[in-house]
């Protein structure tokens, strides 16, 4: 990936294929993972815990009430960064993902923030996942797995603080 940089109102980056089959994949999961917790889901998983923490960390009844009416909202604001993404992809013709390709996406100040947000639930959701493991992703995943994990959340991060940079160019102008 070349980093993220201003192009005059814009902003953009160069892709890999592989880069782009990752970012799908996880923007993809991450996707499901949030309707699973707006249709009721995913109780107990750590990533949906980190994504919609309890708003009441000492009142299970007022934590329960605080989500019913609130997670509705939340969950389509987090969809509709993580279809952003998507779509930015699509627009710019990186999916499908053809092997040996390069796409530059560039995008405004308001579809880059919706990447940022999205880039956020990725790493959050990721980064739950190492730091802790299901019994069941423990039993599937080699330590070189857990590694290849690591390495996605470090280039995730690295994805948005050059977008972060980025904006702040773009902001200053």
């Amino acid at each position: 990936m070349h980093a993220f940089r201003r192009t005059g109102d814009e902003v953009e980056a160069r892709f890999e294929d592989i880069e782009v089959s990752v970012l799908v994949n996880l923007t993809e999961q991450l996707r499901l993972l949030i309707e699973g917790v707006a249709d009721g889901g995913a109780h107990g998983d750590s990533a949906a815990g980190r994504l919609f923490p309890d708003a009441y960390t000492d009142d299970d009844e007022a934590a329960a009430e605080f989500r019913r009416f609130t997670v509705g909202d939340i969950a389509e604001g987090k969809k509709a960064d993580a279809d952003a993404v998507l779509a930015t992809l699509r627009e710019h013709g990186a999916v499908p993902v053809r092997m040996g390709s390069e796409t530059v996406v560039r995008m405004g100040r308001d579809r880059a923030l919706r990447w940022m947000r999205s880039l956020t639930d990725l790493r959050l959701s990721l980064d739950s996942r190492i730091a802790e493991p299901t019994d069941e992703l423990v039993a599937e995943l080699t330590e070189d797995d857990m590694e290849s994990l690591r390495g996605m959340y470090d280039w995730l991060t690295f994805v948005q603080g050059t977008l972060i940079e980025a904006l702040e160019e773009l902001d200053a102008r």
